[in-house]
Formats: structure tokens, sequence, C-alpha cells
């Protein structure tokens, strides 16, 4: 039943790929790229991954980032012997203790490896 104050929740979905949920074991490390002298925030920084598309991820950590912030990645993806990295990844969002990046830049390998774990796991809502 609506409320007389309540607005509907009017988002608008601009993912192209669907997220899927990843086991707590999946876990990335990032370091930032030097694109500039000055860096606000955390340099290199830990964190749980929530979800997880071909694109981008969300994640939970301490570390402080910021939108727009430019970072590479190694993820360890569950059941994987050896790390994938994302040469290049973006900041989208920002919010609390978690944050959205877009992956911009991986290898071929990397990618169909990322295709292959995302294939066996379940759909998200988040």
């Amino acid at each position: 039943m609506n409320q007389p104050n309540q607005v509907p929740d009017k988002r608008i979905e601009l993912r192209q790929h669907q997220r899927r949920l990843v086991p707590p074991t999946c876990v990335l490390s990032f370091a930032r790229f030097a694109l500039s002298i000055t860096f606000t925030g955390d340099t290199e920084g830990e964190g749980s991954v929530i979800n997880l598309s071909v694109k981008g991820c969300k994640v939970e950590s301490d570390a402080v980032v910021r939108v727009g912030d430019a970072m590479s990645l190694i993820l360890l993806l569950p059941g994987e012997e050896s790390p994938a990295t994302v040469t290049l990844a973006f900041v989208r969002w920002a919010r609390r203790q978690s944050f959205g990046l877009e992956f911009i830049s991986l290898g071929a390998a990397e990618m169909n490896r990322l295709r292959n774990f995302l294939a066996t796991a379940a759909v998200s809502e988040q």
C-alpha cells in the first residue's frame, strides 16, 4: 500500500550486463594509477566483491576511494588457481564502505576466465 508521502522508485537501470552474486571468498586488491601527482584517499587497498559482471563489480572495503579514481585490480575468483588481473578500472560510484568499479581494460584470456566463472554464479538482485 502506498503512503501519501512515498515517492515510487524511479531508478533507471543503465547496466548492460547482468550482475552475479559471488561467494564471500571472492576478494580483490587494487593499486591506483599515478594519473596525477596528488592523491586523496588510499593508494592501495583490498575489498570483498559483492557482485560481479564482465564489465564491473560492487566492492565492500574500508579503503577511501573517489568517483573517477583509476586503478588496476587483482581479482581472486573462488576455485581459480591464479588471480585474474584487470589492467584498468574506474570508480563509478562510492557510498559509505561500498563502491562500484567499471572494468575498462583486461586481456582476452582474463575476459574468458571471468565469463566462465560468471556462467556458474547466481543472478544478483542488488
